[in-house]
């Protein structure tokens, strides 16, 4: 292994730690004793180097996670701030920035009350409350004041991305994460039947996405007759344009260096060792230092290690005799195996979940994303017309090829396992991952593999954590598109559904998201609430009585003739469940969680001809805090409950009715409940035009925090009966409940901490 590559780890390790908060005394006291000790004896100069440089890194880690520490601190007791938005910000938006601050990083998430600006745009942030979360700081009811507008750069970005969404309509999304890096409005069904597959690397730029147009510009211009230097200078160029353009992600510049090593290598016609190449791909990155603790650059670097250790064991291993296909098949495979053993740590820790399939599947993508990746760059780049139509639509069979590979390889039995690895166990599957690539590079394996089996032994051996039921009751807003489904789970672990998602042609929400969200996490199901049977309410329904068998079935009773509804009844009666009217005064206790049914009433709704305005109305109480869940209610029928018990209604969180439809949240309403937090169910783009302008007026002044589902997907909210902790595009915040701030005026809860 070169030096410069192992100074390079040293000095990686050591900086990642610093960043991650190891403390740098004990290390560095140990760490220069051992090399002065080494030194002293006249040998291990090597490894007494090594040993500073991985100390000067951790010393660097260290300031600066103190630096982002103080600029966050700072930040968060500002009332000002100045920032550039990372996606378009318009009233009722959900954004992420990062602040513009000399000498540090703090990312923010900013929800936006008013204003508005295109993504890459300076703006100036005030009356924001602000908070900090684990990933940065949350500026909830932000006023955004338009600064700068976006750079040369950050408006071709804006403009390719609108050119895709006009020429790929339903693939757009897809399309702008593998040319732009804009992973906006991705379906979350597709990123976990991605995910399951093993395929999930494929939706972001990444190291192989550059490498496949690096490659393919190369071709291009060799075809033009160019020279060969030529060709490749020509081909490094536009590369690394196309690199820097779309906001250089660590892992594109490092495939880009990477290659204009490569190609500069064979100009020179001088042969370079490939963890010489790598070492630079891997250190050119990391002229921002941060880097090191970005999760692309880190399956980057680890995958492409991989694959290096995967030649030389494809090269060793594969029998001679083999020749052609079946040895070319045998080493894509050794490569496909050792990558996923390789990277599984990283996967588990961030995704929860390890796909058994991986090496199979991307066999099988990779000749499809080979072909699809140059194909959508020409489509990028191709103008307005019949020539940009017509690539647009030669690239449409490669993603429903794409597609097909991922949902075949996700449906196999034992496609996926669930994880949730602790820390020793993360370092124990690292210890793992690194043995193994030192096994398979070094001339005599023994040791390193011995060293894997024993790690691999502790880690089997490590008993599997007992749930002994959580401490707090949660609130599940899932992202099921243009429909709704919210799981409830009790502090004993176990489910309240209401409503299961849509349906479609080829499938539900109940099975495509509700039935394997819930058996990620565990429990029963002890109850499934339909508010009423419209079929984005209850397509899912069935599949999830099927799976999961409640033990009860309570519905509105507004019989509609819909294959839906009907399906479900059926299945109801099929499986056992029982089936149960709701009835407004009624109230259930299931593990210390009250529901209250407040709606529909059997008399007013004899009078309907309007499931949504039958829909079911149910409060959720956990100690202090109440969750109001509307379903589709409208205008009369929260006219009916104002009237009715308008105390009823107080709640903290709110669950939109209709999607943030201007036919349901009405002023009278929304003043009776007073949330603190409202909750949109809604679809990216949907042709309802959901939710309306003025419903999200309405909700930003009465002071509610608006999270929808199609800017933030899921939304889970965790209450242990006095303050709500909302974890929402991976940022957490906490707020105290109303009513526990009401009971102690003398000393009041922080809103926020």
């Amino acid at each position: 292994m070169p030096l410069l590559l192992r100074g390079a780890l040293a000095w990686m390790a050591g900086t990642a730690a610093g960043l991650a908060g190891l403390p740098v005394a004990v290390p560095s006291i140990v760490g220069a004793t051992a090399a002065v000790a080494a030194i002293a004896r006249g040998r291990g100069l090597m490894v007494a180097a090594l040993t500073m440089m991985a100390l000067a890194g951790l010393q660097l880690g260290a300031d600066l996670a103190q630096a982002d520490a103080r600029c966050l601190e700072s930040a968060a007791r500002a009332t000002a701030w100045t920032a550039r938005v990372l996606a378009p910000a318009a009233t009722g938006s959900f954004v992420r920035a990062e602040l513009l601050a000399p000498g540090c990083v703090v990312r923010l998430a900013i929800a936006v009350r008013s204003g508005k600006a295109e993504s890459g745009s300076v703006v100036h942030v005030t009356g924001a409350e602000p908070s900090v979360s684990d990933r940065g700081l949350l500026l909830r009811d932000a006023r955004l004041t338009l600064v700068r507008a976006p750079g040369p750069l950050a408006r071709w970005r804006n403009h390719v991305a609108r050119t895709l969404d006009h020429r790929f309509g339903s693939d757009a999304p897809m399309v702008r994460a593998l040319l732009i890096a804009d992973s906006r409005g991705l379906d979350p069904d597709l990123r976990d039947r991605y995910a399951d597959a093993g395929l999930v690397h494929i939706l972001s730029i990444s190291g192989l996405h550059v490498a496949i147009v690096g490659g393919a510009l190369l071709l291009l211009f060799e075809s033009l007759r160019l020279s060969r230097t030529a060709a490749g200078a020509a081909a490094v160029a536009v590369t690394f344009i196309y690199v820097v353009a779309i906001g250089a992600p660590p892992p594109a510049a490092r495939s880009a260096t990477l290659f204009a090593a490569t190609i500069l290598a064979r100009a020179l016609q001088r042969p370079v060792s490939p963890w010489g190449t790598f070492a630079l791909g891997a250190l050119v990155p990391l002229l921002e230092p941060r880097t090191v603790l970005d999760l692309g650059w880190q399956l980057s670097v680890s995958g492409y290690a991989a694959i290096i250790v995967s030649a030389r064991v494809g090269r060793r291993h594969v029998p001679a005799a083999w020749r052609g296909w079946r040895a070319g098949l045998a080493r894509e495979l050794v490569a496909g195996v050792l990558t996923t053993m390789v990277t599984a740590p990283l996967v588990a820790w961030h995704f929860g979940r390890l796909s058994l399939v991986s090496p199979l599947s991307n066999l099988a993508a990779g000749p499809v994303v080979s072909m699809l990746q140059p194909t959508l760059f020409l489509a990028m780049l191709a103008p307005f017309g019949p020539l940009a139509d017509f690539v647009a639509d030669a690239s449409r069979p490669l993603l429903r090829a794409l597609d097909g590979v991922a949902a075949v390889s996700a449906s196999l039995p034992g496609a996926a396992v669930v994880v949730a690895p602790t820390f020793f166990a993360a370092v124990l599957s690292g210890v793992v991952a690194f043995s193994l690539l030192i096994a398979g590079w070094a001339r005599h394996p023994r040791p390193p593999l011995i060293v894997a089996t024993s790690s691999l032994a502790l880690l089997a051996w490590i008993p599997a954590g007992i749930s002994r039921g959580l401490p707090v009751a949660e609130v599940h807003l899932l992202d099921v598109g243009q429909g709704d489904a919210i799981a409830l789970r009790t502090p004993r672990g176990r489910w309240v559904v209401i409503d299961a998602g849509r349906s479609w042609s080829s499938g539900d929400a109940g099975r495509a998201t509700v039935i394997p969200y819930l058996r990620r996490r565990g429990g029963a199901l002890a109850l499934l609430v339909l508010t009423h049977p419209h079929a984005d309410h209850i397509g899912g329904a069935a599949s999830v009585v099927r799976a999961l068998r409640p033990r009860e079935v309570r519905d509105a009773a507004f019989v509609e003739r819909s294959a839906g509804y009907r399906e479900l009844l059926a299945t109801v009666a099929a499986t056992g469940s029982r089936w149960q009217r709701v009835r407004p005064g009624e109230q259930l206790d299931i593990d210390g969680v009250l529901l209250d049914f407040l709606a529909p009433d059997s008399a007013w709704t004899a009078s309907l001809d309007d499931p949504n305005e039958a829909s079911t109305v149910v409060r959720a109480t956990f100690g202090g805090v109440r969750v109001l869940l509307t379903g589709d209610a409208e205008r009369r029928e929260e006219e009916w409950l104002v009237a009715r018990d308008a105390a009823a209604l107080r709640a903290d969180v709110l669950k939109v009715g209709h999607h943030g439809s201007p036919t349901s949240t009405t002023p009278a309403f929304l003043e009776a409940v007073a949330p603190r937090i409202a909750l949109v169910s809604v679809g990216l783009d949907n042709v309802y035009g959901h939710p309306g302008p003025e419903v999200m007026r309405r909700l930003a002044e009465q002071g509610a925090t608006v999270l929808r589902t199609d800017q933030l997907g899921t939304v889970v909210l965790r209450t242990d009966g006095t303050s709500i902790e909302v974890e929402a595009a991976g940022h957490r915040w906490t707020a105290a409940a109303r009513r526990a701030i009401t009971a102690a005026k003398s000393s009041p809860l922080p809103a926020t901490h």
